[in-house]
């Protein structure tokens, strides 16, 4: 366990958050002991925060002797994540989620609002369910009885490590390995501006706790096939750079770059932020077209006047300012590209 009576870490976290979050903190901490059977849900298009979180939770959860699911609205668990503890547990949802039991604990991670996740039945009114949301974009929309929502956070998986540390579990290595996994990957390997000093002390807590961390750097990115990086070498060889200070970049795949690499959607995870790392670069955004006549908008920008949530939420989506997205539907994925070069332009005017 990590600092067993918690105080170190918790002064620390009251010096950098407000006494509000560390009340919900502890409400979340006291609804996980409450509740004996919970049903944990990742979001769509899962990455590693969202899966590491539940992972995380879940462990932590068995543990203590709880009865835990887990659900996502994925067909398929990632291959690149199946690493992570729990793993087979996952439960797809393909077809629309039914709240029945108020006797479980319905916790969301890494979800902004609530239909992030699972689709959820019409007839289902959430607030007649205990539901517990914990998360760190700015726009979350508080569907919790319980929310847990930082935007300061780098991770939901930071929140879920102060949370059990708040509530006094017991953070075991598996625990650790988890909530590990879902920091390093939301802040890029602990490099994107979102990475504050309480990330890094976070970190080594865990690391003290014996998480390897070049251990976990390669099973984190050592994950690409000769599909992916066929797929990336096409999706690489496409970028354009423009605008009058050349800060914008852009690339994109097609359902036909899929189909003759054998790559699949979570082969593109790293691609918007590889184009960061273009010199100069300020806004980046990637496209790749979805089966079902669909677009995936990926958006990072760097700090200064442009915001990639901004550009994000002008088609639908949402995100962070540095980290956003948006999935575009019943749009050709050209005349998507069109549109999002000229809003590019117009943010530099």
């Amino acid at each position: 366990m990590i600092n067993n009576n918690n105080d170190n870490l918790l002064h620390d976290a009251s010096s950098q958050l407000c006494e509000a979050w560390l009340c919900e903190a502890c409400c979340a901490s006291n609804l996980l002991r409450e509740f004996d059977s919970w049903a944990v849900f990742t979001h769509k298009n899962a990455d590693g925060d969202t899966l590491g979180t539940a992972s995380g939770l879940i462990e932590a959860g068995l543990n203590a002797g709880k009865a835990v699911a887990w659900y996502g609205p994925d067909a398929v668990f990632p291959n690149a994540y199946k690493f992570i503890r729990h793993a087979d547990m996952y439960t797809p949802c393909i077809d629309k989620f039914k709240f029945e039991d108020q006797g479980v604990l319905y916790i969301f991670v890494d979800c902004a609002n609530e239909t992030r996740s699972v689709e959820i039945d019409d007839r289902v009114n959430l607030s007649d369910f205990k539901i517990l949301n914990i998360d760190h974009h700015e726009d979350n929309t508080r569907f919790g009885i319980v929310n847990c929502v930082v935007p300061d956070a780098s991770s939901t998986a930071e929140i879920m490590a102060l949370i059990l540390k708040a509530g006094n579990w017991n953070i075991t290595l598996e625990i650790a390995k988890s909530l590990y996994t879902g920091m390093w990957t939301d802040t890029g390997g602990f490099a994107f501006s979102s990475t504050s000093a309480r990330t890094h002390r976070l970190a080594a807590e865990l690391i003290d706790l014996g998480v390897d961390a070049g251990e976990m750097t390669d099973l984190i990115t050592q994950t690409k096939d000769i599909a992916g990086m066929a797929l990336w070498g096409r999706a690489l060889s496409r970028i354009k750079i423009f605008g009058d200070n050349k800060e914008f970049a852009l690339s994109w795949l097609d359902l036909k770059d899929f189909a003759e690499t054998g790559a699949v959607q979570a082969n593109t995870e790293g691609l918007p932020a590889c184009l960061m790392t273009l010199a100069g670069v300020r806004v980046a955004a990637f496209m790749n077209e979805m089966p079902g006549k669909a677009v995936k908008l990926s958006l990072r920008s760097r700090p200064g006047k442009f915001s990639a949530a901004d550009i994000a939420r002008a088609l639908g989506g949402g995100g962070h300012p540095r980290a956003a997205g948006a999935i575009i539907h019943d749009r050709a994925l050209n005349d998507v590209m069109n549109e999002i070069i000229n809003m590019m332009l117009e943010l530099d005017k």
